[in-house]
């Protein structure tokens, strides 16, 4: 919610109000989950509390405390069902001593522990980590049953995550610059899952130039009758097919697959009306800006 772990004076009326922006767009994105890191302690307890009741999904950290009391303050984990598969999350923080009401157990005995609570519970079980190097290689070496380390306080995009010990691990940068959908097929507890984002790009591709060799064809009409009289072009539809169905073949093959697609989040992604109604609502340059703009109109 916040860039740093701390907040000038001067600003921290127009930064807790971004951050309510956030997690109010949050509850309108339908958000099942957030890992509380260093960062969203930065206003104090009171704010995140706050936040923590305006949200309409839990916040969870297995290993942030009250300094004062020295208890818990949020669930350490939370199960998400879906159609077909029962999924966990886990939430860790690395801490800081900069946010000085809070106080952080080891993130390592916290995950284990929370793990050991709902590994039998469920068929996934994701690590959301808000970790630096050292924290991510000491939780993938010394925590079991990780399926999936999610980690957040990383500063570039991995596009194609790596396998640790029976781990994979996401991490898809910082500020907001990409979102990233993780596309799981899990048909068993045995066999091992396989990254198959090569064969998605390449299906994607694929289907990239056959869409465009199909503008401009008369309804009903298929690429092989357009392109009767062009060998070269048939020998390419041809080729192009043929390489679609070998890599969804393998992909079915395969009965535990996994897929990271990073979407870029810049200008060709339009913005949803109902958040750019909470950006307008609550961040204070856009009310100025609306206050001018009503200005100018009078």
């Amino acid at each position: 919610m916040f860039k740093y772990p701390y907040i000038a004076e001067a600003q921290r009326v127009h930064l807790k109000e971004v951050a309510q922006a956030i997690i109010a767009a949050y509850n309108v994105m339908e958000c099942q989950v957030m890992n509380v890191g260093t960062n969203d302690l930065a206003a104090g307890l009171d704010f995140i509390l706050e936040m923590k009741n305006t949200a309409n999904f839990p916040f969870i950290s297995a290993n942030t405390k009250d300094a004062s009391t020295d208890k818990f303050l949020f669930e350490p984990y939370t199960i998400v069902k879906t159609h077909d598969q029962t999924l966990g999350f886990v939430g860790v923080t690395k801490g800081d001593k900069r946010v000085q009401e809070f106080a952080f157990s080891d993130p390592i005995e916290a995950a284990q522990k929370a793990i050991d609570e709902i590994k039998d519970k469920v068929d996934l079980v994701f690590l959301m980590a808000n970790a630096d190097d050292k924290l991510e290689t000491a939780l993938i070496a010394k925590v079991k049953g990780i399926d999936f380390l999610i980690r957040s306080k990383s500063g570039s995009l991995q596009r194609i995550p790596k396998q640790q010990d029976g781990t994979t691990i996401i991490r898809i940068g910082k500020q907001g610059k990409y979102a990233g959908v993780l596309k799981i097929r899990n048909v068993d507890d045995v066999s091992q899952m396989k990254n198959v984002s090569s064969q998605y790009t390449r299906i994607k591709f694929t289907d990239n130039r056959l869409k465009a060799m199909s503008k401009g064809l008369e309804e009903g009409m298929t690429l092989e009758e357009h392109f009767a009289k062009d060998e070269n072009r048939l020998k390419l539809i041809t080729r192009l097919r043929d390489e679609r169905k070998t890599n969804i073949d393998l992909i079915k093959k395969l009965k535990n697959s996994y897929y990271l697609e990073p979407i870029a989040l810049n200008e060709k992604i339009e913005d949803t009306p109902e958040v750019a109604l909470i950006v307008k609502d609550y961040m204070p340059k856009e009310k100025e800006k609306t206050k001018k703009d009503k200005v100018k109109r009078h």
